[in-house]
């Protein structure tokens, strides 16, 4: 399969691979990894590292092998290092963002990923459900990004009682390292969690 996002896929995994990274595929691609196909233009995936001087090296690195830089974000509690977001340099168009400090998530998110085959010959650490959940109550803004409203309802019908379960210990888990932007993600979980109808937070 060689449309542009498969393309630029099936290079940063080989690229990630080579640079010796700890990441896993998150956002729309892993949520359609989980569920139901669905259209993106980019691609995103978590990395993690010790430090912004560790961040600083991986985007180097990445520069090195032709990615292009469109943009940064700084973690507006932290200063940290948040997001990079790169342009690939085998499809124009295609966008790669790089989350390295957006969620305090990222040890569990690289450690536990699933290793899933997308298509044949391209097999990525993809992050598992409960994690996609919490990063998309996270992020989640119904003006300025419908599709994460769209992709809870998606996850809500795979979560086993297990995946629940952690939905509520990573929640809390992230206002206690403090990503949490303010947002009271407890009983943000736990409406949606309940709710009748998938989704419908």
């Amino acid at each position: 399969m060689n449309s542009p996002i498969w393309e630029s896929l099936r290079r940063l995994t080989n690229d990630a691979t080579n640079l010796g990274l700890r990441w896993a595929l998150i956002g729309g691609m892993a949520v359609s990894a989980r569920v139901e196909p669905r259209f993106t233009r980019d691609i995103d995936i978590c990395v993690l590292v010790d430090a912004d001087a560790d961040a600083e090296a991986v985007i180097a690195s990445f520069f090195q092998r032709g990615y292009t830089l469109d943009s940064l974000v700084e973690h507006e509690y932290l200063e940290r290092l948040a997001t990079v977001r790169l342009r690939p340099p085998v499809s124009e168009g295609m966008l790669v963002d790089v989350l390295f400090a957006s969620s305090g998530l990222e040890p569990e998110i690289t450690r536990e990923a699933d290793q899933l085959q997308l298509v044949p010959g391209l097999t990525v650490p993809v992050a598992r459900p409960a994690h996609l959940v919490v990063l998309k109550l996270l992020a989640r803004d119904d003006s300025t990004r419908p599709q994460d409203r769209a992709d809870l309802a998606s996850l809500r019908p795979i979560l086993t009682q297990q995946d629940k379960t952690e939905v509520r210990r990573l929640a809390h888990l992230v206002i206690e390292r403090g990503f949490h932007r303010g947002r009271d993600l407890p009983t943000l979980a736990e409406d949606y969690l309940a709710s009748p109808k998938s989704g419908n937070v």
